[in-house]
């Protein structure tokens, strides 16, 4: 079993990539999901986007730190009970990639390697996710083999070319792909999914979780497409707080739908699910919770989860999904 780990802050388009690498190298993997908080957003997302992909999710804690022997004893069993050529991991956007690598590499066997890890990269936000979120951000730079950098399509070519010598002067071995992904061709993916990890990784064991506040609403609903909108309009000015990520399922009127929002912009899709359920994740140093409550009917009891410096909340255990 191969592992390849993809990594990035939060909101930099893992999820989106992994579809992508799926999509254009032809593999059919087991991809182990590391949720935050308790949703399964990017869980339900990649299991709908190929009938051949098993998703796993992940959901005891971070599998850096707080959680990092359960989440070996779960590489194991995957190993011995799937026993696939690929296991895709996907860490929650405030892991250390440079814990995370070790912990698999205590692991490694005969049957069980690690590749080289990539770690997705947003120039958009590189400066405020540096200044605010350093330590994550530096040590995923550090530990990476490969770099993609996302969400480019609109930005001027002379701040990419400025970025990509930023992320140089911290980890110049580093490859970086600093065009959109989404135009490189089947062989460059495949690329990812050969050869294996380095030994020079960088560990770091100062806590991440400290200065980061989650917010989880699950019973509620908007009244119309329209709040959904102005919510998340709000929150990428910085009206609902100092929020790095936002991202659910709601019922919008008689509508369902799906939202994203993290580097300043945001997203709103429709819902394919046959029966969605409410998810609403917001994750920050600061959260306005009682800005957010107002622009929600709450139709039960909603739920509240702090970051703490043990981790994310406990849930559940590993969950096979098809």
């Amino acid at each position: 079993m191969k592992i390849l780990v993809i990594s990035g802050f939060l909101g930099a388009g893992k999820t989106t990539f992994i579809k992508e690498m799926i999509r254009k190298s032809g593999i059919r993997p087991v991809i182990l999901e590391n949720e935050y908080g308790q949703t399964d957003l990017d869980s339900k997302e990649l299991s709908g986007s190929s009938s051949s992909v098993e998703v796993m999710e992940f959901m005891e804690g971070c599998v850096c730190c707080s959680q990092k022997d359960t989440f070996a004893n779960s590489l194991i069993s995957i190993s011995a009970s799937l026993d696939p050529e690929y296991l895709v991991v996907e860490p929650t956007g405030v892991g250390k990639l440079g814990n995370i690598l070790m912990n698999i590499k205590k692991v490694e066997w005969e049957k069980i390697s690690l590749l080289k890890p990539v770690v997705i990269l947003a120039p958009r936000t590189y400066y405020s996710n540096m200044a605010e979120y350093g330590s994550i951000c530096e040590n995923q730079i550090k530990n990476a083999s490969y770099i993609v950098f996302s969400k480019i399509e609109n930005e001027d070519r002379d701040y990419i070319a400025k970025i990509k010598e930023e992320v140089q002067k911290i980890n110049p071995d580093a490859k970086i792909l600093d065009t959109d992904y989404h135009r490189a061709d089947p062989e460059w993916f495949k690329t990812l999914l050969t050869g294996e990890s380095a030994d020079n990784i960088v560990e770091d064991p100062e806590d991440m979780f400290s200065d980061l506040d989650m917010y989880t609403l699950k019973r509620v609903e908007m009244t119309s497409p329209s709040v959904l909108i102005q919510m998340l309009d709000m929150a990428v000015r910085g009206q609902l707080g100092d929020i790095a990520r936002i991202k659910g399922i709601v019922k919008c009127g008689d509508t369902w739908l799906r939202f994203d929002a993290a580097d300043g912009l945001y997203s709103i899709t429709g819902v394919q699910e046959e029966a969605p359920e409410t998810q609403c994740v917001f994750i920050g140093n600061t959260i306005d919770r009682t800005k957010i409550d107002s622009l929600f009917v709450h139709t039960g009891l909603r739920r509240k989860n702090n970051i703490t410096s043990q981790g994310l909340p406990i849930s559940s255990p590993v969950l096979l999904k098809k």
